[in-house]
């Protein structure tokens, strides 16, 4: 399976140097304000014709062209998109951001104004797709749906989500009181905080105790685009999931322990999501500290469930032992964007009716979400990883 295109958590050091190899250079680079986009133009084409803008999603430090190019197009990579983009004659535009932590207003100016750039230096008057990867699709969506309301004429005809939170994204509560409990301010508790963060995930704390709960800015953002349409109006949109489609989880059982700790954390214990009242899902212990047991009321199984993963339990694993506490991840990968979350079909809170992480997609009607057409993995699999299946369902949508 290729490398993710778009990491929540990406490198938390930034004096590391990057994994990924370098890429052909681009055909073009545009400085916008807030980020770059990097042009890549198929065989024979001197100036864009049929373009596709593809939006970077969240993580921490800037977008990397390396990075966005490594995970369509690397060695190790199962599909190779932007050969097939080309190959059909396609130029596709990387839209990337010098803060891929800001909030998604912020960098929907930043994608916007890739968009009208693109549009003034197409040849042509072919329409435009437009999308994105993770959080990159929410970016898009909402700058779309904004344009259309201010009279702004995107000329897309094509919207499409690739693993894209559209009902909130999960990130395992026992790490988000790990985080603030040993670390305190630090690179990772910064990016769990930031204020993207606040608007994707559906359960968010910053501090140890307290019952987890979407944020103030996740209920801002979602009052902000309805009062857009929720959706852009005029283009085709489609969207495709990581995850199975079918409600059949990852294998990964409630309760059980994700990922345990020793030296001065010896007993700290973090465990898979269990539904229900009083679920415990972490023991935070340090040496000369008191414990504290971390329990969930309202949060159902969630890391098992179908969805794109992510390294989660893995990285923190290996945080630790760089802070001399040896950690082991017992279950490294978990569900990070319910498939249900990613087609936007079925909700994953038990607060809200008829919700269900493990709903079997298709037998719900299309009309409940708002994509006109969706694709799901076959099995769950990594987070944004590109796939024969879902690379060539997308390129075969697109506007000929």
């Amino acid at each position: 399976m290729s490398a993710p295109v778009s990491n929540f958590w990406g490198d938390l050091d930034p004096n590391t140097p990057t994994s990924f190899p370098e890429a052909p250079r681009p055909d073009d680079t545009w400085s916008l304000q807030g980020g770059s986009a990097w042009v890549y133009r198929a065989p024979g084409h001197q100036e864009i014709r049929r373009p596709v803008l593809l939006s970077d999603g969240f993580s921490s430090l800037p977008s990397s062209h390396n990075e966005l190019y490594y995970g369509l197009e690397g060695a190790g990579t199962d599909y190779k998109f932007i050969s097939a983009l080309h190959k059909r004659g396609y130029d596709l535009i990387l839209v990337g951001y010098e803060d891929r932590t800001k909030s998604i207003f912020d960098n929907a100016k930043t994608f916007t104004d890739a968009l009208m750039t693109t549009i003034a230096r197409r040849e042509g008057n072919e329409p435009l797709t437009v999308g994105g990867f993770s959080m990159g699709g929410l970016i898009t969506r909402y700058a779309l749906a904004k344009m259309e309301v201010q009279k702004m004429d995107h000329q897309t005809a094509l919207y499409l989500s690739y693993d894209t939170p559209h009902r909130g994204a999960w990130l395992p509560v026992g790490i988000q009181k790990l985080i603030p409990f040993i670390l305190g301010d630090s690179r990772m508790l910064g990016l769990v905080s930031s204020p993207a963060a606040k608007q994707m995930l559906r359960w968010h704390s910053e501090q140890v105790q307290g019952e987890p709960a979407p944020h103030k800015d996740r209920a801002d953002f979602l009052k902000e685009l309805a009062r857009m349409g929720d959706w852009p109006r005029r283009p085709r949109l489609i969207g495709v999931a990581n995850g199975d489609g079918q409600g059949v989880g990852n294998g990964i059982k409630a309760g059980e322990v994700a990922l345990s700790a020793e030296g001065d954390l010896s007993g700290t214990r973090l465990y898979t999501q269990p539904p229900g009242r009083n679920a415990l899902v972490a023991e935070l212990v340090m040496t000369d500290r008191d414990p504290i047991r971390i329990h969930t009321d309202t949060i159902p199984e969630m890391d098992g469930a179908p969805g794109g993963t992510l390294n989660n339990f893995g990285l923190v694993a290996a945080l630790l032992k760089q802070l001399g506490a040896p950690a082991t991840a017992h279950h490294p990968a978990t569900c990070f964007v319910p498939s249900g979350s990613a087609v936007d079909l079925a909700d994953f809170d038990l607060a809200t009716s008829e919700a269900d992480p493990f709903a079997d997609l298709s037998k719900l009607p299309l009309e409940r979400g708002g994509l006109d057409e969706f694709l799901c993995a076959p099995t769950s699999g990594p987070h944004t990883s590109m796939t024969p299946e879902l690379g060539s369902w997308i390129v075969d949508r697109l506007p000929r």
